[in-house]
Formats: C-alpha cells, sequence, structure tokens
C-alpha cells in the first residue's frame, strides 16, 4: 500500500493528525495577541531548549546532506555545518530579546534605528522564510514521494503538510509551535539514536564489498 508497510502510514498519519490535534488544542489558551505571540511567557526551560532544537532542525537537512555528499563526498556536510559559524549568536541575542521584551529582530531594529530598517528587515525576513519554508517542504515531500516509490507524489504531501501546519500554527500561535516543535524534537533524538544500528550495520556491508 503506497509502497509502505500499513504499520508505517499508520504511524505517519498518526504523526500528522496527533500534532494538528495538539496544536489546535493549544489555541485554548489563546485569548489576547500576548498569548498568540508570546504564549503569555508560561512556557519553562525544558520547553524552551526543546522548542530551540526543533526550529534548528530539519527534515531537508538530510536530504540535502546526502545529496551534497554524493555528489562532494565527505564536503557534503558543510551543508549543514555552515550554520555553527551563527550558533553563538543565535543563542545570544535570543536571550538579549526576551530580556528587551522585543518579539522579533524587526521591532529591535525600529525602536533602535528607524521605522523603515523595521520594515525593511520584515520583507527580506519574509521573504527568507517563504524560501526556507518551501525548501523544507520540498525535501519533506521528496523524502515521501521516494519511500513510496512515487505513489505519493511530492506536490500532494506538500498541500497536506502545509495545510494542516498552517492551520493549527494560525490558531494556536506560539504556544502551538513551542508544544509540537518539543514533541518532534523528542521524536527526533529517540529516532536519531534507534537509526544508529542498521546505519552502521549498512555501512559495514558497504565496507564488506569495498574490501571484496
Amino acid at each position: 500500500m503506497f509502497g509502505l508497510h500499513p504499520a508505517d502510514i499508520g504511524t505517519m498519519l498518526l504523526y500528522l493528525v496527533g500534532i494538528t490535534v495538539i496544536g489546535l488544542l493549544a489555541s485554548r489558551g489563546v485569548h489576547t495577541l500576548r498569548d498568540f505571540f508570546m504564549g503569555g511567557r508560561k512556557f519553562g526551560k525544558a520547553m524552551m531548549i526543546m522548542h530551540n532544537f526543533g526550529t534548528g532542525t530539519h527534515t531537508d537537512q538530510a536530504v540535502s546532506v546526502a545529496g551534497a555528499s554524493y555528489k562532494l563526498g565527505l564536503a557534503g556536510i558543510w551543508y549543514q555545518w555552515l550554520w555553527l559559524f551563527v550558533t553563538p549568536f543565535y543563542w545570544l541575542t535570543s536571550v538579549l530579546f526576551r530580556r528587551m521584551r522585543y518579539l522579533t529582530t524587526s521591532d529591535y531594529f525600529e525602536e533602535r534605528f528607524s521605522r523603515g530598517l523595521g520594515m525593511l528587515y520584515c520583507l527580506a525576513g519574509m521573504f527568507f522564510m517563504m524560501i526556507a519554508m518551501g525548501m523544507m517542504l520540498q525535501g519533506t515531500g521528496r523524502t515521501i514521494e521516494a519511500i513510496t516509490d512515487h505513489t505519493i507524489p511530492m506536490w500532494l504531501s506538500v498541500a497536506v503538510m502545509t495545510v494542516l501546519f498552517v492551520s493549527y500554527g494560525v490558531a494556536g500561535g506560539l504556544a502551538a509551535a513551542v508544544i509540537t516543535d518539543f514533541i518532534q524534537g523528542f521524536f527526533i533524538i529517540i529516532m536519531s539514536f534507534l537509526l544508529l544500528p542498521s546505519s552502521l550495520s549498512e555501512e559495514g556491508k558497504i565496507l564488506d564489498l569495498e574490501f571484496l
């Protein structure tokens, strides 16, 4: 069925529906703009750690790094490692913005410099995020298309994911994003460790064939 085992299909459906329902349930706590954009400042350290981890980890990374490594060899890892140079600044600015009660970098630029610069940064940020989100969705769609042997086309999976994620994001705001990132981050960590035995096994088979 779709080139997948029924258990795989059930897991995917459970994840998509579960994440969407949880995100929509988070909308019950949204009553003001403060709740929508800042979640009422009710998130603890664990939630914020996993939120940062979730927002910094995407499905397109595995696809892009694997593709680059196939073409370039070991140097393909820099398709992901390039973000290492901005990581210290990212962690520092997040703390500063929280202390200053700013929602976005645009807010800071507007107050520190001018309204025009704030608007320019806002437009640039929107343009960048549209491209970034498009790449993430395409990477996920390509992955689903490949594992289903093209039974599920990329455009269909991208359309379904977009409708689901936009629905709970618009309804629940930041609270929905933080809660879903917490769950997704937990799954990413656990499943990454679960992949290690099979990955090492396959690597061993490849090395054996090379020696033969």
